[in-house]
């Protein structure tokens, strides 16, 4: 029965024994095989994109929801801050419109609508000067010239 009991912790013992080995022997392997061969890095692939294009694309995502919920201020909203951060004031009018449509009682758009107006009217006062700038400057030249 003693015999039993010795060889049972010898057994213990080297099977152990035998286990560290072995898992310092896969471990040891992988780490120096890692070493030897290195993965590539992996390189991101996506394009960049300017963020002119991103509010591009998020104003085509608004309007696609628009689309289906013509009524969704949410995307309405969304699609008029897009609008304004590109600086197309035009774009952004019917939106707007819309939205003063679906909530007269809402006054933040009232105020963006009227803003929204009152810089389309700048911009066409700009363009009718600049043209008026551009035709004097013509007859100047025309009449100088002759």
């Amino acid at each position: 029965m003693m015999l039993k009991g010795k060889f049972g912790e010898v057994f213990k013992k080297v099977f152990i024994v035998f286990a560290g080995l072995s898992f310092f022997w896969v471990t040891g392997s992988t780490v120096i095989q890692m070493m030897n061969n290195p993965q590539p890095e992996q390189v991101e692939q996506t394009a960049t994109v300017s963020p002119e294009e991103q509010l591009q694309q998020a104003a085509k995502g608004y309007e696609t929801v628009l689309e289906n919920e013509p009524n969704n201020r949410f995307a309405l909203e969304e699609l008029v801050k897009t609008y304004l951060q590109l600086g197309d004031l035009q774009k952004a009018l019917k939106p707007t419109e819309k939205l003063v449509e679906i909530a007269p009682e809402n006054q933040s758009y009232q105020e963006v609508l009227s803003k929204i107006k009152a810089g389309l009217e700048q911009q066409k006062n700009a363009l009718s000067n600049q043209n008026s700038t551009t035709s004097e400057q013509s007859l100047e030249n025309k009449t100088t010239n002759e």
